[in-house]
């Protein structure tokens, strides 16, 4: 990561994205950019006074914003602040992203979220659906959560035994070996009940859970024997729960840790298109996200 690519917005959110960028900024020794996106004014010179007045409000909040994100990161030398006019948000940042160098997108969490928990917006689910780029997102709350000591932990990542999460598995790897931190790799067993029909039962539903681990369970050795050449060794665990919230719960989490989700195979080439388990787990994540794209 050389370059993150901030989204920020005057509240609390804005903060949340502003923390989790600082601290990858940091760990990685990667250029921080902090974008605020406002709306396009007229593309041609007007002389009415309501248009002179609303461009005029546009420049005055863009930059209360940027100096509210300026004393949050005060501490932080050599940011770059940014002001994108663009008809969207989402289309604002993707074109700071490319017009800067951007390799990476912070974003923080919808107001509606649990602290401590990730939430979607509409801009930030569009985002995900339509970046080219890893989008990191902050559970709400993370300024006051955020490690003080301005280190990333470890790199989590979710697996489900299929080839596209071998194809994840790689990523995060690599991205692991950049940020020279720890890969976990976690397999999630949950019986959830929207999954299989109400006639069959819970015994029923418990011997599906049961294969699935098992075979899982099988895969996530053989790719560890295949990687068993890595520094640092890749860890393994298997996370169990009745729910999506009960299986992340009954993992170990650390502070400064990151948890990566791959796309799914249903999205668009080179894209983040998060599928049904991704936003569930995404959803119930009590640290902060890291989604990234297709590979090929």
């Amino acid at each position: 990561m050389n370059t993150a690519l901030v989204g920020y917005t005057q509240d609390a959110s804005g903060q949340d994205a502003l923390a989790l960028g600082r601290l990858i900024a940091r760990h990685a020794a990667a250029r921080l950019l902090v974008c605020t996106v406002v709306p396009e004014a007229w593309a041609h010179p007007s002389l009415g006074a309501v248009d002179q007045e609303y461009a005029a409000y546009l420049e005055e909040h863009a930059q209360e914003t940027l100096e509210s994100a300026r004393a949050a990161l005060e501490d932080v030398p050599d940011v770059q602040y940014l002001r994108q006019a663009a008809n969207s948000a989402t289309t604002g940042l993707s074109e700071a992203a490319a017009q800067h160098g951007a390799d990476l997108i912070v974003l923080g969490s919808s107001h509606s979220g649990s602290s401590g928990r990730l939430s979607l917006g509409s801009m930030s689910s569009e985002l995900l659906h339509l970046s080219s780029l890893p989008v990191a997102l902050a559970p709400r709350d993370y300024a006051a959560q955020a490690p003080a000591n301005g280190h990333i932990t470890r790199l989590s990542c979710a697996y489900a035994g299929t080839e596209v999460s071998n194809t994840t598995v790689l990523e995060a790897l690599r991205l692991a070996t950049l940020l020279g931190v720890p890969l976990r790799l976690v397999a999630f067993a949950v019986r959830d009940r929207q999954m299989y029909p109400s006639l069959a039962g819970f015994k029923a539903e418990n011997m599906i859970v049961d294969a699935w681990r098992e075979r899982t369970g099988a895969a996530l050795e053989r790719l560890k024997e295949q990687l068993a050449g890595v520094t640092p060794p890749i860890e393994s665990v298997m996370a169990d729960g009745e729910g999506w919230d009960a299986a992340l719960s009954n993992v170990e989490w650390q502070p400064g840790e990151l948890l990566a989700l791959g796309s799914s195979r249903m999205g668009v080439l080179k894209r983040v298109f998060l599928g049904s388990n991704a936003s569930k787990i995404m959803r119930a994540a009590p640290v902060p996200v890291l989604v990234l794209p297709k590979v090929g």
